[in-house]
């Protein structure tokens, strides 16, 4: 051990004295050249690519690091919203059955321009594509027809309120690929060529991609202020992407809100921006109890909802009613979800009818009854109305205070009744035991409902068991997440909460063949409302998600799920 010690001391020292000769002038070189090479480019990472091919692609931060090179038809917007991106004009049919196009004049990365071809191109391959993340978008299109190289007609085969909205794959191009089989169509050497604001000007496959700017974009405006050219590591990793950008070799990267503190706020600057991770409680309606409103009121007034987005979620979530992006122009910030009030919780169980929960077994929503009910309630009126006409008037004053005596004393029979039965309960309330943020909200749940009486057991499961226990309704409450698509439609998130009724299905069906944008808007705030009048289930938000950006980079970026690099051709670096 002395030995291997002291030989560190010698080699240490001759390293210092030979520093000191020719050497060091070297070493000055070295660090100058990296210095100017490190000023040359904005850093960036992805995980190292199976495929540059964009169709063919599923690796996130490989998508990301593509949107760059590959423009689409249509592209989301910070607030999620579809806008144009290759499109210069276009008109939904009144159908809703096709959409006419007009491209803008743009030019692939070779010269060569985008062509209509080269959309149904692309259509195609992605339909043929065995495991394209774009296959979705592509399902309800049934022929591009191309009037001539600028002009194109989509064709759907049913309409679709966001059939727009689904125009946002990559364009790729025809004249590059098309002769291509499935193992030369991922290699990289064919997939160079984008319409995208940056070009592919050199791939390493070991180490990096190098990304400069093309001056033939057709939007000038969008990358006037371009300063600098992007360099792009590949890291086995999203756990080397983080680690990159701690060390300060990478400029920008996505974070996790678990690797969130180790970032300082005097070396990084951290942007928030609202996800796609989507946070609700929906309720099991195989339970008797669960259909009857004034016991879902109770439970949505008794959860305070603020206390949990700034507890169990950090401030980290949006506060939304609607499973839609809160800045969507679908989503109506105006209707409120029921807010937290004991008081009104409390009023709302005592006008639970417990007779009819114990003698109800079908597991059907009462709201969905509501009409008949109505109208059974308006022929006992009549009757009632009828009765009394015929009542004879010798009946006294002393019968009448009788009568209304009996009516008190059973009300009041009743709600003691209701409360006997409350205590009983002990809602089972599911959550993943794997995700932090909604076991502690989980936790605050079951707080709120013992301020109102009701008991609960919060039951922390793993993966396979929280299916498991989902699918066979073994569960009261259940908290669970959804990716929210970049799709507006919320129809299968509704859907899975298990709220049926029949004013609500007819609403959905009309959404999905509307066929203009305020005639959607005024479908989803039909729906909004019905949710949160029926308290169909509880939202409480969604999470936000995050870029850290190394603090010599200067201005901003407009980042969302779909695109983090949005506005990086605007970036440059501060003076020192």
């Amino acid at each position: 051990m002395k030995k291997i010690k002291l030989l560190t001391v010698i080699m240490t020292i001759m390293i210092a004295v030979s520093g000191c000769g020719k050497g060091d002038n070297n070493k000055n070189e070295n660090k100058n050249t990296s210095e100017k090479n490190n000023l040359e480019y904005i850093h960036l990472s992805m995980v190292n690519p199976k495929t540059i091919n964009p169709i063919n692609n599923n690796e996130q931060s490989v998508g990301y690091i593509l949107n760059l090179v590959y423009d689409s038809l249509f592209t989301l917007d910070s607030n999620y919203n579809a806008v144009p991106q290759l499109v210069e004009t276009y008109s939904m049919s009144s159908d809703g059955k096709s959409i006419q196009i007009k491209l803008k004049d743009a030019n692939w990365h070779n010269g060569k321009p985008v062509t209509s071809e080269d959309v149904e191109f692309t259509v195609g391959l992605i339909k043929r594509s065995e495991n394209s993340s774009y296959k979705s978008l592509v399902e309800n299109i049934s022929s591009v027809s191309c009037e001539d190289s600028k002009n194109l007609t989509i064709n759907f085969n049913e309409p679709y309120a966001f059939s727009i909205d689904n125009l946002i794959f990559p364009i790729v191009s025809k004249s590059e690929l098309s002769e291509l089989n499935s193992t030369e169509l991922n290699s990289y050497k064919n997939n160079m060529v984008g319409s995208g604001a940056y070009k592919v000007s050199k791939f390493n496959t070991r180490s990096n991609m190098v990304l400069t700017l093309n001056k033939d974009y057709y939007d000038k405006e969008k990358i006037k202020d371009a300063k600098k050219e992007i360099n792009v590591m590949l890291v086995p990793d999203e756990e080397a992407q983080v680690s990159m950008t701690l060390a300060l070799s990478s400029d920008i990267t996505k974070v996790g809100i678990s690797d969130l503190s180790k970032f300082q706020e005097d070396e990084f600057k951290i942007t928030n921006y609202e996800g796609r991770d989507y946070e609700y409680m929906i309720f099991n309606y195989s339970n008797p109890i669960m259909n009857d409103i004034n016991f879902r009121k109770a439970i949505a007034y008794s959860i305070d909802k603020k206390k949990i987005l700034d507890e169990a979620y950090l401030k980290n979530a949006s506060d939304v009613n609607f499973p839609l992006h809160s800045e969507s122009k679908y989503y109506d910030p105006a209707i409120k979800s029921t807010e937290y009030n004991v008081n009104k919780a409390k009023e709302s169980l005592n006008k639970i009818n417990i007779d009819k929960i114990n003698s109800s077994h079908t597991g059907q929503d009462d709201a969905s009854k509501n009409e008949d009910n109505n109208k059974k309630e308006e022929i006992n009126n009549k009757e009632e109305t009828n009765n009394k006409e015929e009542t004879t008037k010798k009946e006294n004053e002393e019968n009448k205070e009788s009568k209304e005596t009996k009516k008190e004393n059973e009300e009041k029979e009743k709600r003691e009744k209701t409360k006997e039965e409350i205590k009983k309960l002990n809602l089972r309330i599911v959550v993943n035991k794997e995700n932090s943020e909604r076991v502690k909200a989980a936790q605050l749940i079951k707080e709120n409902l013992n301020e109102i009486g009701i008991k609960s057991t919060v039951e922390e499961l793993e993966g396979k068991e929280l299916v498991q226990a989902l699918e066979k309704k073994q569960y009261d409450l259940a908290l669970v997440g959804w990716e929210l698509s970049s799709v507006p439609d919320a129809t299968n998130i509704i859907n899975y909460s298990g709220y049926t009724n029949e004013k609500l299905t007819n609403y959905l069906n009309s959404l999905k063949i509307s066929n203009s944008v305020d005639n959607t808007k005024n479908i989803y705030k039909s729906i909004q409302k019905h949710v949160s009048d029926n308290v169909a289930f509880v939202s409480l938000g969604i999470t936000d998600e995050y870029l850290v950006t190394n603090k010599r980079i200067e201005g901003n970026l407009k980042p969302n799920d779909f695109d983090i690099y949005e506005g990086i051709y605007n970036l440059g670096f501060k003076e020192k």
